[in-house]
């Protein structure tokens, strides 16, 4: 689904179980939140991947992104978006905990978060797990979010190299996600520029997970932004397509934006 924000942001997405998983329920959620009218909040993206079996992860995806969205409904301002998502983090950390309180198959639900702010001239970032986020300015481009995951702070600590890894065993271990089974939660944050024409993209590990950085480069840098999320599902589905996989696109047009109209908007891809 393609949209524009005001003309300022353009924003595709893109939500696929994945070859290997299409027989089951996709635990990958996320939701594009936009206002208009008086409250004039800012753009919000998040990208939820739940984990703990295939009906506790759904239903962990999808407390993240319905906890978010219930905010973003009740929210007048959004000045601290690393407040706004730790309370929506604890929102649906405690939906999650009833889960588990009714029913022990739930116990180890969880989910990862990947979540984005724009504000003039910056963007926001949040994250818990190893959902990514990438900037994209000026042709490069990094890797904006922190991996909590066991290779990742190997390799932080000089343990690992990259390619290491990439195959290691435990590659998949993450040493934080929004789950019952914690009783802090501590997310990523990060406050960058962001410029005409740059790209932020979100993504599951479906996506980082078998596509190279490379290749993700070269597609969101060649492509508008709806086709780029599109072609990057089917070119981690034609690598295997292991896992679901989620993609948020956004690109900073850098438009005048025409006068706003009294309504709000969600997109919530199937």
């Amino acid at each position: 689904m393609f949209f524009k924000r005001k003309q300022l942001y353009e924003i595709g997405c893109a939500l696929d179980r994945g070859i290997k998983r299409k027989n089951n329920p996709n635990q990958d959620a996320l939701i594009v939140l936009t206002s208009r009218g008086r409250r004039k909040l800012p753009t919000v993206l998040v990208l939820a991947d739940g984990m703990g079996g295939y009906t506790g992860g759904e239903a962990a995806s999808q407390a993240v992104r319905d906890a978010f969205r219930e905010l973003y409904r009740k929210t007048k301002r959004i000045d601290n978006f690393l407040a706004f998502s730790t309370q929506a983090i604890q929102a649906a950390l405690e939906k999650m905990k009833k889960y588990a309180a009714r029913d022990a198959n739930y116990q180890s639900m969880g989910s990862t978060l990947v979540a984005v702010c724009f504000t003039p001239g910056s963007l926001s970032v949040v994250n818990v797990g190893d959902s990514r986020a990438y900037l994209f300015h000026q042709g490069a481009v990094r890797q904006v979010s922190f991996d909590h995951s066991f290779v990742a702070e190997a390799v932080r600590a000089g343990l690992l190299s990259a390619e290491e890894a990439a195959v290691h065993p435990k590659k998949n271990q993450l040493t934080q996600s929004i789950t019952p089974r914690r009783t802090e939660i501590k997310p990523f944050y990060a406050q960058l520029p962001f410029e005409k024409n740059d790209v932020v993209l979100l993504c599951s590990d479906g996506l980082w997970g078998v596509v190279s950085e490379s290749m993700i480069q070269s597609i969101v840098i060649e492509l508008p932004v709806q086709h780029a999320a599109e072609k990057l599902v089917k070119v981690a589905n034609s690598r295997g397509g292991p896992d679901n996989i989620s993609v948020i696109i956004a690109r900073h047009a850098g438009a005048v934006p025409p006068a706003p109209s009294p309504s709000t908007t969600e997109t919530l891809p199937g």
